[in-house]
């Protein structure tokens, strides 16, 4: 119970009653009281904390930055996802079961949809656990590719919020292609998802050094046939023939993960282009797919050193996604890329409006 709320709450009344107010006036003073102490009383319900850290790991803008996100997860899947960071935990596989069933994560109306990541950082170990009703979704080979292979790439050069963030957003990815299947609506946790060393600290894997083919006169459509390539490969490597030198100035200091890498690949695979659009001085081209496939963006292209390399910076600066992972334009932000959106119609927000 908190003691100086409640003090103060008593000496107002006191003050009330003896400047002559009486109990009229009195009353809503001792109704105040009852409040706070019902409030400051550990039986009082409260609302779940979806990001509990316990050692002060997160900046309070990390955290709410995760737990806003997570509320949304909830909001628009039905997803119960919760974070808790500590410190000599004990056995993680037992601590998460426990912690599951005890805050009783995705129960109720949700049918068992809860996700429960554990980090303990004395250990330097990290479990997901996934609560019955989510099973089939999110199968522990999916969990541990998650954990190995974007999680942990983060947290080894110390960016912990980022990598439980990258690692919602593959989450939302794999949720989305299982919308409308028949789930068991059970409550609670059996032991499903995976542990697994975190990295913590353990500073960045060596980048990738292999170049790749492209051929003289390569077109836009080559270079982007080429970074499909690399993705495939996990080639990481920023120098790249293929980047422009903006683009390998900024990823020189990113975290490229083997998922990352994954789901680029994937998503080229899926993405047709459908109009090459080319700037008045010939020096920048824009590739759109069809505005229909709202997953797949522009991307866009710079002429440098006589040839056509891929300008992921100036993409980075205009190019946004919403939390369904469609594409969004930051209008203000296009600089030299703007011929390539000329008469496209969008809404206030900048997605694009599909006739």
């Amino acid at each position: 119970m908190a003691v100086v709320p409640v003090v103060g709450a008593g000496l107002l009344i006191l003050a009330l009653l003896l400047a002559g107010w009486g109990w009229r006036f009195a009353w809503w003073g001792l109704l105040g009281l009852a409040a706070l102490v019902l409030l400051g009383s550990p039986w009082w319900p409260r609302g779940p904390e979806l990001v509990e850290d316990r050692v002060g790991l997160l900046a309070d803008a990390e955290r709410e930055r995760l737990s806003d996100y997570h509320a949304l997860l909830r909001a628009d899947h039905g997803i119960d996802y919760r974070v808790v960071i500590g410190r000599e935990l004990g056995d993680l596989d037992r601590f998460a079961v426990d912690h599951f069933r005890r805050h009783e994560l995705g129960a109720g109306g949700d049918a068992g949809r809860g996700l429960l990541l554990v980090l303990d950082v004395a250990a330097n170990e990290v479990r997901l656990e996934v609560g019955h009703g989510l099973e089939a979704v999110f199968v522990d080979a999916f969990v541990a590719y998650v954990e190995a292979r974007q999680m942990t790439e983060f947290f080894a050069v110390g960016r912990v919020a980022d990598g439980i963030l990258a690692s919602t957003e593959l989450i939302v990815a794999q949720a989305e292609t299982a919308e409308g299947e028949v789930l068991p609506a059970l409550a609670g946790s059996g032991g499903a998802g995976a542990r697994m060393p975190a990295r913590l600290g353990e500073g960045a894997t060596a980048a990738d050094e292999a170049q790749v083919a492209i051929g003289d006169g390569a077109t836009p459509h080559d270079v982007l046939a080429a970074y499909r390539r690399a993705m495939q490969q996990r080639n990481d490597n920023p120098e790249l023939v293929i980047y422009g030198r903006e683009t390998r100035r900024m990823l020189a200091d990113w975290v490229m993960t083997p998922a990352q890498m994954d789901n680029m690949a994937r998503s080229l695979a899926g993405c047709p282009v459908a109009r090459e659009l080319i700037a008045a001085d010939a020096r920048r081209v824009v590739l759109l797919a069809p505005l229909a496939e709202r997953r797949c963006p522009p991307y866009f292209f710079v002429r440098e050193g006589g040839a056509w390399r891929l300008d992921l910076a100036g993409m980075m600066q205009a190019v946004r996604f919403g939390r369904d992972n469609r594409w969004r334009l930051e209008v203000g932000a296009l600089g030299p890329y703007g011929f390539g959106f000329e008469g496209m119609a969008l809404d206030a927000n900048g997605y694009p409006v599909v006739p």
